[in-house]
C-alpha cells in the first residue's frame, strides 16, 4: 500500500466520506486501484456501523475478481481479515442476491428458480411446438393467397415454427 501515491483526481475520490459516488474515467487511469484503496480504508478506519459493509458493484466477473483481489491485499496489509466488511459483486450477482433475500419485493415465490438460456430456450420451444400443434391451420393465414398448396405446406413445415418462435421472443 505504501507504493500507492494518488494523483489529485484520485485523492479527491479517496476523500470520500459517505453517500453515493460514481467514478468514470478512461481504461488504465487507476479507477480499480483507487476504489480498492478507498474500500480498504473505509473498512480499516472503523467507520462502518454493525451490520454495514462496503459494496462494490461492477459489470463483469473479471473486474469483480480484480477488485476483490486488490481490496483483499490492501485490507490484509492493514492487518485485517480479507473479505470482512466488504463485498465485490457483478451487477448480475447483486441482483441475484437481492432476489434470493427478498423475492416478494418483485412478486416472486420464495421457491423461485432462475434458469439458464438453454433451459429458457427449451421451454419456449416446447410452448411454440404445442401452440403450432393445436393451431395447425394458422400458418396458412400468412402465406400469400396465390401460393399453391405445395408451397403453403412447405412454408408451414419448414418456416412456421421458427417464425412463431421469433414472434414469441419479441413479445417476451
Amino acid at each position: 500500500m505504501a507504493d500507492f501515491k494518488p494523483r489529485p483526481k484520485q485523492q479527491a475520490v479517496l476523500n470520500y466520506q459517505a453517500g453515493k459516488m460514481g467514478v468514470s474515467a478512461v481504461p488504465g487511469s487507476g479507477k480499480t486501484r483507487t476504489l480498492s484503496y478507498l474500500a480498504a480504508a473505509l473498512v480499516a478506519n472503523g467507520g462502518l456501523k454493525d451490520g454495514q459493509e462496503v459494496l462494490i458493484v461492477t459489470l463483469v466477473n473479471a473486474a469483480a475478481d480484480h477488485f476483490a483481489r486488490q481490496v483483499g491485499e490492501y485490507v490484509v496489509a492493514r492487518g485485517l481479515f480479507a473479505g470482512v466488511d466488504y463485498r465485490v459483486r457483478t451487477l448480475h450477482a447483486l441482483a441475484n442476491d437481492i432476489l434470493r433475500e427478498r423475492p416478494g419485493l418483485v412478486g416472486l415465490d420464495k421457491d423461485f428458480k432462475i434458469i439458464d438460456e438453454r433451459e429458457a430456450d427449451q421451454i419456449l420451444q416446447d410452448a411454440v411446438d404445442a401452440w403450432v400443434k393445436t393451431n395447425p391451420q394458422t400458418a396458412f393465414l400468412y402465406v400469400t393467397p396465390d401460393a399453391d398448396e405445395d408451397k403453403a405446406a412447405w412454408y408451414a413445415r419448414e418456416h412456421w415454427v421458427r417464425e412463431v418462435k421469433q414472434i414469441a421472443n419479441v413479445f417476451i
